[in-house]
């Protein structure tokens, strides 16, 4: 009962004409969906990998002959992956007892539907964020960036996207972060559960918790603010004093203030321990690309990645399950995250006029901001897996 259930709720889905259009034009739930794909390969022998690719192929089938709708490569990976998922769902259904394979099935199933469930439904907190703020507070991001003495993201979008073969680059860097945080716990899943729980845990969380901030601080990033003269007119500083530091009303999603782009890197850089060196050394190129990509792209601020770092932190040591919260080393690095973030959000509104004093004041401040998170981060790490007498196990979630 409960296979025909799940099989018919996979089929139904498939044949949805929202669905259909969501996977169409939302790389980033297509990319999440295929995903799916490489956790099949992890926990599943591969020689199981054309049944994956024959339940795909089904959906994909149903789906263009019922909705007639054209095909599409990205859409063919995205029904591969809800495939993929399909089938270790029934085998999570058929499995039986408490063994090991079980439980693996489990954490292979639910974890990543609720990825899914984030992707499907992650448009309407956004949408929600810039009904209630119609005016951002842009102009004071723009100021501070530019108390630094250049605008870092018109910079690097001169460089990216005055070269086609640079800007294609950059995309797929930039579109590749839910493959990056699927294959992270993928792998984690069958070398350590704990830690995949944890990783998992920190990367749903991050979402919701972002949404907060881009309420908080509304922003719309420099491509949204200049539209078509981005990045290739900027304002000068003397341009710039003469506007009103004031919220003003721009189109476009409110999702600058902090980069969750990068935060999501981070925590994919950060939960690699253990992985291979060839992994390792990927991830790390991986969070540089993705500060390139956001920049060039237009969609950040330099300062939306900066505050980015603290707020990974503050994330990464509230899903450290395994280590006591008594441990100076996790509720430190929670404390200073968040009131990293705190104060940042004071600054930008209502302390420009001390990072305009010179722009050794703005410098120090970004670098001893990345350089605490990373200390505090390197100290969390040590402990991170130590499981602690009396702290709450990662397995029990």
């Amino acid at each position: 009962m409960a296979t025909a259930i799940v099989v018919a709720g996979v089929v139904a889905l498939t044949i949805s004409q929202k669905f259909a259009d969501q996977i169409a034009r939302d790389n980033f739930f297509s990319l999440t969906l295929a995903g799916c794909t490489i956790i099949f390969l992890s926990v599943r022998s591969r020689r199981e990998f054309p049944q994956a690719a024959g339940a795909g192929a089904v959906l994909l089938g149903l789906q263009m002959s019922i909705l007639k709708t054209p095909f599409r490569a990205l859409t063919g990976f995205a029904l591969l992956g809800l495939g993929s998922w399909l089938l270790l769902a029934v085998r999570r259904i058929w499995s039986s007892g408490k063994n090991d394979d079980r439980v693996l099935l489990q954490d292979a199933t639910l974890p990543p539907l609720l990825f899914l469930l984030l992707g499907y439904f992650g448009s309407g907190p956004l949408v929600m964020t810039a009904r209630l703020h119609p005016k951002t507070l842009d102009w004071f991001l723009y100021s501070f960036d530019q108390s630094l003495g250049t605008q870092l993201s018109f910079r690097f979008g001169q460089v990216v996207l005055s070269s086609r073969p640079l800007t294609r680059a950059t995309l797929a860097v930039y579109y590749a972060l839910p493959i990056a945080i699927m294959f992270t716990y993928a792998r984690q899943l069958v070398r350590n559960r704990n830690l995949a729980m944890m990783a998992f845990l920190a990367f749903a969380v991050a979402g919701p918790l972002g949404v907060v901030f881009y309420n908080l601080v509304p922003a719309g990033g420099p491509a949204n603010l200049f539209g078509s003269r981005f990045p290739f007119d900027p304002l000068t500083t003397e341009q710039l004093r003469q506007i009103p530091m004031e919220a003003l009303t721009i189109a476009g999603p409110r999702n600058a203030f902090p980069s969750l782009h990068l935060a999501w890197a981070l925590l994919i850089d950060w939960y690699a321990e253990g992985l291979s060196r060839w992994t390792k050394i990927v991830f790390f190129v991986f969070v540089l690309g993705t500060v390139g990509s956001t920049l060039a792209l237009g969609e950040h601020y330099f300062i939306d990645l900066v505050t980015a770092f603290p707020f990974a932190l503050m994330i990464r040591a509230a899903c450290a399950l395994n280590v006591s919260f008594s441990d100076s080393r996790r509720f430190v690095a929670l404390l200073t995250g968040g009131l990293l973030m705190v104060a940042w959000m004071v600054l930008l509104r209502w302390g420009l006029p001390l990072v305009w004093i010179s722009p050794i004041v703005p410098w120090t401040l970004v670098a001893g901001t990345i350089a605490a998170t990373l200390w505090l981060q390197a100290r969390l790490r040590t402990v991170l897996l130590q499981p602690v007498e009396g702290a709450p196990s990662a397995v029990e979630l």
